[in-house]
């Protein structure tokens, strides 16, 4: 190479260096000396000076002013029409050394990139299209080769070419082709980005394209000009994202040189499209170049994306938005965080699972989404958004407290901003509408009433009270068309705000519900009717045809057992019918299998066939009430969709490979929440209740094992993460072989002693569930915890019919010591005449081609799966109510009885008529013109999550009731032992549960609080054991020992229902004699029981003679037997002299008294103790019968007449025992508060 040669060479090179570095000043002098060196390049030379006067053009012309569009001032003018003149002279020039070149090629594509660039300049974008190469990347590819590598400046000219031609066809209109050429420019920015050294001019015009593509890209998709979808936009947005991942670590604000928007703007609609493609659901591309595949592994890596994109945008808005004066709004601000809290939904939602969502899960993410809340708050002033999602995420994560403090907050921002619009009449920007108001209250007044105690359900009345005004005023009800929409010719504040009809019925069920739960806690018994009335018409008006929610679930549940409540059960009956009935539009939507979204309508409808059941109990038609419990579990199509597969085929499974099953072995159960499970649970201990009625206590305890494997399929291995001191650390085992066969329980064999009580069943009778032909299967935990759903029947195969133990009625129904208000007539007992109730039989008509079952000789059906013959099934029945209703209604004609009359407290306003249909037309009822919304669906708030510790502690309350349950069970059963080997089971849960409060630092919770939507206190718990033992200890013959446990319960909880009942017998069985007080000093041995109890005490209809009951010893002429201090406790000088003289059995009080020493009768300090003992029976049951747990409680106003009674007051009593008649023609199996585990709400 010559000198003259290698001095060229440097020039051009150093040429190439300064256009490269944007060093526009150096440019004129390198071309002088290219020129002198390579006279041959006159291309090369031309095509720079060009360049030269187009960068001086460009930086001259205002940054902020699109080509072609300043013509702001005459001076911008003048200068814009020089600046034209001087680079359009070299568009001829270009076009002929274009022409002329045939040696180098990347000249003469420098000089086409130029040409354009200079028509892109003079606002001449079709120009510019027609002067660009029409391919440039096939172009560039030619040039770039494997063989050589073209100069940094071509790679420059080509990414300008690319940008520069996809903006000039955009502003031309042709988005498609504009679409097509920045994507072409892709590979030229991947050969670029590989140089070691990345040059000024090469990151400028690499952003400026990238800016393009994105923008272009996002509008492309809202426009719907172009075929693009999300997930091919996402490669430009990752273009962006991996170009300032090179550059520096934090995001760079501002704007670039001549680009059209903000770099925070093209960070937002990165943002905004990943979110796109979260709420459609879309598939979800791992690389920005390959196809996109719909994989459930790409979820962790779409959630990261995600949240590195939101920080990013996160933090330049943040930096860059100023704090608003009082008049403006963060319009941008509250954008991104209405963004944020969509994407949370989804997230947090039933169809993402925990482990998509990485590391903390949904705890995570909310966590994550409440800092982006307090963030943004910085940057507005009294955000009303901000607070509400404020309100809704803080309940998501059981944060209460937090929560209604953040509503306290957004209802008082609203009702000042709402004032100022009545006032002035202008709209407040940022202030939200009546619609989102009513959602938010609602919202608020359900969280208040599911999770909260006596002082949520206080301040939820109060919101109920101030947002049923607020409708009365705006928008009452007779204003308004069928349709829903406000009439014109009528004023109102808020004509310029639409309400969806299904918010009005939202915001009325709402209401509703607040004064259902207060009528059901407070303390003002007088009112409680009234409350319930006002409740029920806030139902009535949810159901309104004009708001378009006749069929809702959670409405008619609420009115359904508040009817109940109120023993009106042929309206109960019809309200809950009216929910069961198939919906013809959502027939075909619900699919076979349990995917995200399934069966949402099928799990709302558990609590209806519960409360079903248990009004049907109500009405003695026990039959069809066991019917109604497995068309819960029956709805579901196959047990597989609701508990999942297990595998049965006699595999062992190790830990890992459990946890690498497919999600397709997973029930909806997995989907549910801790209230939902338990009210799956709730059906099987009702059914079990209804099962002990039917064939006696005894095939109810068969079945209690199946229980508890129910529980463990719902909740888990109670085992696991439980508290020091719950039960013995012990590996489940397996059930001992009984009359029930083998069945998977808890603890295996439920208590493992040898000595264990033989069951009363038929020898030959086969398993509850029981399939001869499984498989065994070895017996560890992680097959028992997952076992195949408990069956929800029970069946008898050799079809014998077991007789039905009328005696063991006592627990469902009331009866009395000697004359009993209700009596036993062989297997069911008859009515009271007064109420002239014909029991209905549960025959009714049966479908073609659906079989029955048999249960120990009695027929019945099931309600069937299709949804025909389901509602030829629920109109049949109300046909047979209504017989039975006519029937009734002629015997209380006939009968000669006066109506009974209940307390004046007590009494009712008036009876609820029927539920009548809104239409003429049936099928109107059930016209809805907007999807069905459930509380399952996705689109509402994610569930709460519980703390693990919380969750526990109410998993642990849930299975000491389901140990109770069978205790009672056992004790019905006459089988002591294990009676109390599951009480043993519940005290140990219960000393564990209370283990685990004594640890807690947050102070949330105690002994004598749950905490929020923690169930029952550890104190409540308590006193259910005590209370089961006193009435173990009752049947036992012990009633001292039952006086015990009953104080014992009492001094855990005071206002327990069923211990002070069994305690106030007790005590007026002391009044009366019947049962003398425990003695002062018990004797060292004791031969046999103190004493026999009274009849009341046992719940039996016979009284035990006097002449058979142990008498006082016979005085001395010193020291009486007789005590002198309280009731239960010793004196302080125990008697020290006895009578050692046997007592002849003949021996009475009558006969002690006929001698000379004072009896018992006659002692005035035994005359006050059971004075004593019978105003404090007086006492406990007046307090109970007033509160909200004992206001229907017809054994404590059946005890409270027996204390009238004793008292002297004949007339109160008789009052009283009408009341109990009314209260026990009207009770279910079980309370009615079981239904649902959130008291009203579903």
């Amino acid at each position: 190479m010559s000198r003259e040669q290698a001095k060229a060479s440097q020039y051009i090179q150093q040429l190439d260096e300064a256009r490269c570095e944007g060093n526009w000043d150096a440019v004129p002098e390198l071309v002088r000396k290219v020129k002198k060196h390579a006279p041959q390049r006159t291309c090369l030379v031309l095509t720079a000076e060009a360049e030269h006067a187009v960068s001086q053009a460009s930086q001259n012309r205002p940054s902020t002013a699109r080509p072609g569009t300043a013509k702001t001032t005459n001076t911008t003018a003048t200068t814009a029409t020089s600046q034209s003149s001087t680079i359009s002279r070299y568009i001829p020039l270009l076009l002929e050394a274009i022409e002329k070149e045939g040696t180098y090629v990347e000249d003469e594509f420098q000089a086409q990139v130029c040409l354009g660039w200079i028509h892109w300049q003079l606002g001449e974008p079709s120009l510019a299209v027609a002067r660009l190469p029409k391919s440039i990347e096939q172009e560039f590819s030619q040039l770039d080769g494997t063989n050589k590598e073209s100069a940094e400046w071509t790679k420059v000219c080509a990414l300008k070419a690319s940008y520069i031609k996809g903006q000039s066809q955009a502003r031309a209109g042709a988005v498609t082709d504009a679409v097509e050429t920045f994507e072409s420019g892709l590979p030229i920015l991947l050969s670029a980005s590989s140089s070691p050294k990345q040059s000024r001019e090469l990151k400028s015009w690499t952003e400026l394209y990238l800016t393009g593509f994105c923008i272009l890209s996002s509008r492309a998709i809202k426009s719907k000009v172009s075929s693009i979808l999300e997930t091919e936009t996402l490669s430009a947005f990752r273009a962006w994202a991996k170009f300032w991942d090179t550059q520096t670590s934090t995001p760079t604000g501002g704007r670039a040189f001549h680009a059209e928007v903000s770099r925070r703007h093209v960070w937002k609609e990165y943002y905004i499209t990943l979110s796109d493609v979260l709420m459609q659901n879309l598939p979800f591309p791992t690389t920005s170049l390959t196809t996109a595949y719909a994989e459930t592994s790409t979820r962790l890596q779409q959630r990261a994306e995600l949240k590195r994109v939101e920080a990013r945008y996160e933090t330049l808005l943040l930096s860059e938005v100023q704090f608003p004066k009082a008049e403006e709004a963060s319009e941008e601000v509250e954008s991104f965080v209405e963004i944020v809290i969509q994407n949370w939904r989804i997230l947090c939602g039933s169809g993402w699972k925990e482990h998509d969502l990485g590391e903390g899960g949904a705890e995570a993410v909310s966590r994550g989404v409440l800092d982006i809340l307090y963030r943004a708050a910085t940057k507005t002033f009294h955000s009303t958004a901000i607070l509400r999602h404020l309100f809704t995420v803080h309940l998501a994560v059981a944060e209460f407290d937090l929560a209604f403090k953040a509503f306290d907050t957004y209802l008082d921002i609203v009702k000042k901003g709402k004032a100022r619009v009545e006032k002035t009449g202008e709209l407040e920007h940022g202030l939200d509408d009546d619609e989102t108001v009513l959602i938010a209250a609602s919202d608020c007044i359900k969280a208040l009433c599911r999770y909260g105690s006596l002082e949520g359900a206080e301040k939820a009345r109060e919101l109920g009270q101030f947002f049923e005004g607020w409708l009365d005023k705006h928008h009452p009800i007779d204003q308004r068309h069928g349709n829903g929409h406000l009439l014109e010719n009528k004023e109102s504040a808020d004509l310029d705000c639409v309400i969806a009809p299904r918010v009005f019925a939202l915001t009325w069920r709402s209401v509703g519900i607040a004064h259902a739960q207060w009528a059901r806690l407070t303390y003002e018994a007088s009112s409680r009717s009234d409350i319930q009335l006002h409740a029920i018409k806030c139902f009535r008006k949810a159901l309104l045809p004009q708001f378009e929610s006749t069929g809702d679930v959670e409405t008619l549940f609420a009115l359904g057992t508040l009817l109940a409540e109120r023993r009106e059960l042929p309206a109960a009956i019809e309200v809950v019918k009216t929910g069961l009935l198939p919906r013809p539009s959502n027939a075909t939507a619900n699919g076979l299998g349990p995917l995200p979204g399934r069966f949402a309508r099928e799990r709302s409808l558990i609590p209806l066939w519960h409360l079903m059941a248990l009004l049907l109990s109500a009405r003695q038609e026990f039959t069809t009430a066991a019917r109604s419990c497995e068309g819960a579990f029956e709805q579901f199509q196959d047990p597989k969709y609701l508990f999942g597969e297990a595998d049965l085929n006699g595999a062992y499974r190790s830990t890992h490979l459990n946890e690498k099953a497919t999600a397709r072995k997973q029930g909806v159960v997995d989907d549910m929440d801790d209230f939902e499970k338990e009210s799956v649970l709730e059906v099987k201990m009702t059914q079990l209740a209804i099962i002990e009625v039917l064939e006696g206590p005894e095939v109810a305890v068969n079945a209690s094992d199946e229980l508890l494997s129910l529980y463990t399929r719902l909740f888990g291995d109670p085992l696991k993460d439980s508290a020091p001191l719950a039960v013995p650390g012990t590996a489940l085992a397996v059930a001992p072989k009984s009359s029930a066969g083998t069945i998977k329980s808890v603890r295996g064999s439920i208590f493992g002693r040898t000595g264990r009580s033989v069951r009363k069943t038929h020898t030959s009778a086969p398993t509850i569930n029981e399939d001869p032909v499984s498989p065994p299967r070895p017996q560890t935990t992680q097959t028992v915890a997952s076992t195949v759903a408990p069956t929800i029947q029970v069946t008898n195969e050799n079809g014998s019919a077991a007789k039905q133990h009328s005696s063991h009625h006592h627990h469902e129904k009331l009866q009395k010591r000697s004359e009993s208000v209700l009596k036993n007539n062989g297997t069911s007992r008859s009515r009271s005449v007064s109420t002239g109730r014909k029991q209905n039989s549960s025959g009714g008509k049966v479908s073609e081609g659906h079989s029955a079952t048999t249960v120990d000789g009695d027929t019945f059906f099931t309600p069937p799966s299709d949804t025909e013959n389901r509602k030829q099934w629920l109109q049949d029945d109300q046909e047979n109510e209504k017989l039975g209703a006519a029937s009734s209604n002629k015997n209380s004609r006939q009968s000669p009885l006066p109506k009974p009359l209940p307390p004046k407290s007590q009494q009712m306003a008036h009876r609820e008529p029927s539920l009548k249909a809104a239409h003429s037309n049936p099928g109107f009822a059930q016209e809805n013109h907007l999807p069905h919304v459930s509380p399952y669906s996705s689109s509402t708030t994610p569930v709460t999550r519980f703390p693990k510790d919380q969750e526990r502690r109410r998993r642990t309350a849930i299975l000491v009731k389901v140990w109770l349950l069978i205790s009672g069970f056992y004790r019905r059963a006459t089988m002591y032992d294990d009676a109390k080997g599951a009480l043993e089971e519940a005290e140990k849960l219960v000393r564990s549960a209370e283990v685990d409060v004594s640890k807690d630092t947050t102070g949330n919770v105690s002994i004598n609080n749950a905490g929020w939507g923690g169930g029952k206190t550890v104190q409540q718990l308590w006193g259910d054991v005590f209370s089961e033992r006193g009435y173990l200890s009752l049947v036992e013959t012990t009633p001292h020992n039952a006086l015990a446990h009953f104080e014992s319960a009492l001094t855990h909880f005071p206002n327990h229902p069923s211990a002070i009942v069994g305690l106030s017998n007790i005590l007026l069985d002391i009044y009366s004699e019947d049962l003398l007080p425990p003695p002062t000093v018990p004797s060292l041995v004791l031969p046999g029981p103190i004493s026999t109890p009274s009849a009341s005490s046992l719940n039996t209809s016979t009284v035990t003679p006097l002449s058979t009951q142990p008498v006082p010893k016979k005085q001395t002429s010193t020291v009486p037997t007789i005590p002198h201090g309280p009731l239960g406790l010793p004196t302080a000088k125990p008697s020290s002299t006895r009578s050692d003289s046997p007592r002849e059995p003949t021996d009475t009080p009558d006969s002690i008294s006929s001698g000379l020493q004072p009896s018992y009768k006659e002692s005035s300090t035994a005359l006050l103790d059971r004075l004593a003992a019978r105003d404090r029976a007086y006492g406990l049951l007046a307090t109970l019968t007033k509160l909200g747990t004992g206001w229907n409680n017809s054994e404590a106003w059946f005890a409270l007449s027996r204390a009238y009674e004793e008292g002297g007051q004949p007339d109160k009593a008789r009052e009283v025992l009408w009341w109990c008649v009314e209260l026990e023609e009207g009770r279910g199996v079980r309370d009615w508060t079981v239904a649902g585990g959130g008291g009203y709400v579903l």
